[in-house]
């Protein structure tokens, strides 16, 4: 097959790293090409280069690349026509690279992506599939967003079982959603486990030493680290925990709170912002807990590499994390917001190295024999090729 991975690609967060893995194993047998729309985010584009995925930059001259505002509905609006311009340039420049591409298939992961295709008739010629990466309570979700997903996808892939019953309640039919699960490529992983830091870790002789790497966002849960941190020293631990992350500046007041809260809480000698790291699995081997206490997640790529790599994830029961782990045989659930429950979990792996052994052998046998790279390639592939199926009939 012929397949053209479009989207806007402004973070180089688990999403686009899901596709570029994905990408780099379907070229064994598919011709695969990306289009992104602005080319701003330097760490995408260069693992694409350095993979020899080609690649078409559609409006590189834009200065704004960002809508943002979520929190407030009349600046978000306003920020979007002030764009519209600019998405008449991605539109049209968009038609000409699909049609001199002239893919058998399309593959997107946002539903914006999804908006410039569905209100572009020239590309109609073309079937979509949409890989779901997160899993937002449908619900909740804008009207236009359950629309696009219900309207424009030939074949919706869902990252996890959550995922297709949210799915599900927007109302896309079940014939045209696939289960995907999650997958990272393993050889990779390995390598970047074992390659330099980009620079020091501070707090090296803190035991435990727990690393949570994920975007700083109320919704991510570093405050429940951190107080679960704080309850750990006064139970007369030493721990360390590395947040590894950057923020949007619409969230610079969350960033500000964890800032305050740290010196509130008396652990500013314990806690490390790490800021945006390339070399997360570096980092998680110098850990000895992964933790995620986020309130929503698509999967959990970092639990299963925490696995892949000997350590113990402990996590919140949401979305696709009910598909990786096992509570208590594999990894360690607590509720969401609950750092007494986290706090608990940290001390007993700390001082229960057997226990401690058991979840990370059980999480190792879990990640390589039901999540592993080849598995996923050919679901992906089949997936896509159910789209153009569905499309030609």
């Amino acid at each position: 097959m012929k397949i053209v991975f479009f989207d806007f690609v402004t973070h180089y967060g688990g999403a686009p790293q899901l596709v570029v893995s994905t990408a780099k194993r379907l070229r064994a047998e598919d011709d695969v090409e990306v289009v992104d729309v602005y080319g701003t985010c330097q760490d995408y584009i260069r693992v694409l280069k350095d993979a020899g995925i080609k690649t078409r930059i559609l409006v590189p001259e834009a200065r704004s690349t960002y809508v943002g505002y979520r929190h407030s509905k009349i600046q978000r609006f306003w920020c979007t026509i002030l764009q519209v311009p600019v998405f008449g340039r991605i539109r049209k420049r968009l038609t000409r690279a699909i049609l001199e591409i002239n893919p058998d298939v399309v593959w997107v992961y946002s539903p914006k992506a999804l908006l410039f295709l569905k209100f572009n008739f020239g590309l109609r010629r073309y079937p979509v599939v949409m890989y779901a990466t997160g899993c937002p309570d449908a619900l909740l979700l804008p009207w236009w967003y359950r629309w696009v997903i219900r309207s424009r996808p030939n074949v919706v892939m869902a990252i996890s079982t959550e995922t297709v019953r949210q799915l599900r309640l927007m109302g896309v039919k079940a014939g045209r959603i696939k289960l995907v699960f999650e997958s990272i490529d393993f050889a990779e992983i390995l390598d970047r486990s074992r390659a330099a830091l980009e620079s020091p870790l501070p707090g090296l002789d803190g035991s435990p030493r727990i690393f949570l790497p994920a975007t700083l966002l109320h919704a991510k849960g570093q405050h429940t680290a951190v107080k679960a941190v704080s309850r750990l020293k006064e139970q007369g631990f030493n721990p360390t925990l590395w947040l590894a992350g950057d923020s949007a500046p619409e969230d610079e007041p969350y960033v500000r709170y964890l800032h305050e809260l740290v010196e509130e809480r008396r652990v500013s000698s314990n806690v490390y912002f790490l800021g945006w790291r390339r070399d997360v699995p570096a980092i998680i081997v110098q850990s000895d807990i992964v933790i995620l206490p986020t309130h929503t997640e698509g999967f959990g790529r970092v639990a299963l590499e925490a696995m892949v790599l000997h350590r113990p994830a402990v996590t919140t029961p949401v979305g696709g994390m009910k598909d990786l782990i096992q509570d208590g045989k594999d990894g360690l659930f607590f509720p969401v917001d609950d750092d007494e429950a986290l706090a608990r979990h940290l001390a007993r792996l700390a001082k229960d190295g057997e226990f401690a052994s058991e979840l990370t052998k059980n999480g190792y046998k879990k990640a390589t024999e039901e999540f592993n790279p080849e598995q996923h390639t050919q679901r992906v592939r089949s997936a896509l090729a159910s789209a153009v199926k569905l499309f030609s009939k």
